[in-house]
């Protein structure tokens, strides 16, 4: 048996035409029940595999172009159809030119003898194993250097559930696995995968785990639905399954008693709240009704939206909304406030912002798809306009000495006044900018973009999630989350600093601790209060947290109750503390 190289990912690769699926998929399942040297469960690549096959989304072709050489053994399964498949020539010639001088790397197995006249000459007079000979499969383990299994190494699960609340992460699931004699449970790269019984639960997260250090560690794990009974079962490549004690999902915690105290006031207020960036106030939006609470949570001032909210930014005191008429309101916590309609360009039917950025002294930047770009504060009188951006505007933001316009043709312009200073391509949608100190992060559908304000250079990596459907940006951390649910948190050196998973379709809406707290909004219009990347709390209605930690506000649909974090399950994160 050859020596396993560092760069090996498979044990065996199957090669085969797609008419003899049945036979590839049959080889595959006898296989895995043997184990390798060291008593691990074989890798075997199968193409259209789930779990061992070629990633959803990705390049097949790029992808087995890299899966050949990375095998240890390329099995070729011989039959008439094979020889007449062009990719399976491809890849039997690739597994021809990997096969050493001594042989073993590549395998061939005849699984119909009327082939053999087509067998090429080049490959010919490597010896194939026929499967009409009684004990074929020994034979192929025995070449692919595997053996009988005595028996399998058996799953573990860690400390047991008591059970868990329905919409709440769970704590981190442990899976152990042990091998007969001190063998190896696991080759490097090895997989535990786990799901529920009853499948009502609904069972979300990160399913699948990598092992390390003999174990797999199962974060982000959740239930969408309570149920009675339910067990977690876990599974592995070469082990039998193992099922965990029986646990009761509960309903959702009930909502914190709205009993108003010194420390706890109730406010008989409906809608969404969000916090003024000091943490003490709170503009609540109900329905297109804008109230500003001050301090001391009382109404001392009020606007009216015309269309539903489209876009949010906070400054330094002050906090903005533009709805999809055109219509900017910008409000203070003192309770000054004012609407504002920007006027659309001559001849435009619609005057849709695209984008809003607060720049010193809370001065705000309002940019809108016909490419005109607002500048406006509570002070000026009037709104004035200071660019005209022919590309439209995605994204906006204030570098300090100019602003930097992100335009629907997905370049980002760097502007000096109203002179073009630097132009850089990025990709055609643009979903949020920030100014994180001297970097402007910019979050595309397909990568994040950081510009050196000073330096001027661009970097540029691939998203850690997939399609995006929400961001948040903020002045440390930019909270992104995907289509499943799945998030990040990166700072301005584009390194995720925290990970947590919501339900599919989930959006972030407000952040505290510099992203430690975050407040997800579902698409059943539910709120859940993610700490440190787990689900503690989920609200049927808004909620809202503080920039700084100290509060969240929830709503029961009549009132807003004012309370610490840390009493709405879990313990809150400390301020300054790590992620």
């Amino acid at each position: 048996m050859t020596t396993q190289t560092p760069t090996e990912q498979w044990d065996v690769f199957i090669s085969y035409a797609r008419e003899d699926y049945i036979q590839a998929k049959d080889l595959q399942d006898a296989l895995g029940e043997y184990v390798t040297a060291c008593g691990a469960a074989p890798r075997i690549y199968l193409d259209v595999s789930r779990k061992n096959g070629t990633p959803p989304g990705a390049d097949w072709q790029s992808f087995l172009e890299d899966a050949l050489p990375r095998s240890r053994h390329v099995v070729a399964l011989y039959s008439q159809t094979y020889f007449d498949k062009s990719v399976c020539q491809w890849e039997l010639h690739e597994a021809y030119n990997l096969n050493p001088k001594e042989g073993g790397r590549l395998i061939p197995l005849l699984i119909d003898p009327a082939a053999v006249p087509k067998v090429p000459y080049i490959v010919h007079r490597i010896n194939w194993i026929s499967t009409t000979r009684p004990r074929w499969i020994d034979e192929v383990a025995s070449a692919l250097g595997l053996r009988a299994a005595e028996s399998r190494t058996e799953l573990r699960f860690g400390t047991p559930l008591t059970d868990a609340v329905a919409g709440h992460t769970l704590p981190p699931v442990t899976v152990t696995g042990s091998a007969p004699g001190g063998a190896i449970p696991w080759p490097a790269g090895g997989t535990v995968t786990v799901s529920a019984e009853p499948e009502e639960a609904g069972l979300t997260g990160t399913l699948t785990a990598q092992v390390t250090r003999n174990r797999a560690v199962f974060t982000d794990l959740a239930f969408r639905s309570a149920a009675c009974g339910v067990r977690l079962v876990a599974t592995a490549p070469g082990c039998e399954p193992v099922t965990s004690v029986p646990f009761e999902v509960r309903t959702r915690e009930e909502q914190p008693s709205l009993r108003e105290t010194d420390d706890r006031p109730a406010l008989p207020a409906r809608g969404h709240p969000v916090f003024f960036p000091d943490g003490l106030g709170l503009l609540v939006r109900d329905g297109r009704t804008l109230s500003v609470r001050s301090e001391a949570y009382e109404v001392v001032g009020g606007a009216e939206l015309r269309e539903r909210p489209r876009l949010w930014a906070y400054g330094e005191r002050c906090v903005a909304v533009a709805d999809w008429s055109g219509r900017v309101v910008l409000a203070a916590p003192d309770g000054r406030i004012r609407a504002v309609d920007l006027l659309a360009r001559q001849g435009a039917r619609f005057n849709v912002p695209g984008a809003l950025a607060f720049g010193a002294d809370d001065v705000l930047y309002a940019g809108t798809w016909g490419g005109s770009v607002w500048r406006l504060s509570l002070d000026a009188e009037e709104p004035e306009r200071v660019l005209e951006h022919r590309g439209g505007v995605q994204v906006l933001a204030d570098s300090g000495d100019g602003l930097l316009v992100g335009g629907l043709d997905g370049g980002l312009t760097v502007y000096r006044g109203d002179r073009v200073a630097a132009e850089h391509p990025l990709e055609p949608l643009l979903l949020a900018m920030a100014r994180v100190r001297e970097f402007a992060l910019v979050v595309g559908e397909r990568r994040i973009h950081r510009l050196d304000l000073v330096g001027g250079q661009l970097l540029q990596v691939d998203q850690p999630v997939g399609a995006v459907t929400g961001t948040l940006p903020g002045g440390g951390l930019t909270a992104i989350v995907d289509a499943e649910g799945q998030g990040v948190c990166l700072d301005a050196e584009l390194a995720v600093r925290a990970g947590f998973r919501g339900v599919p379709g989930a959006r972030p809406v407000a952040s505290g601790l510099g992203g430690r707290l975050l407040v997800l909004e579902n698409p059943d219009g539910s709120h859940a209060l993610v700490r440190d990347g787990r689900t503690t709390y989920v609200s049927e209605h808004p909620m809202a947290v503080s920039a700084d930690g100290a509060r969240v506000a929830v709503s029961d649909g009549e009132r807003l109750l004012i309370l610490p974090p840390g009493e709405l399950g879990g313990t809150a994160p400390a301020e300054g503390g790590g992620v």
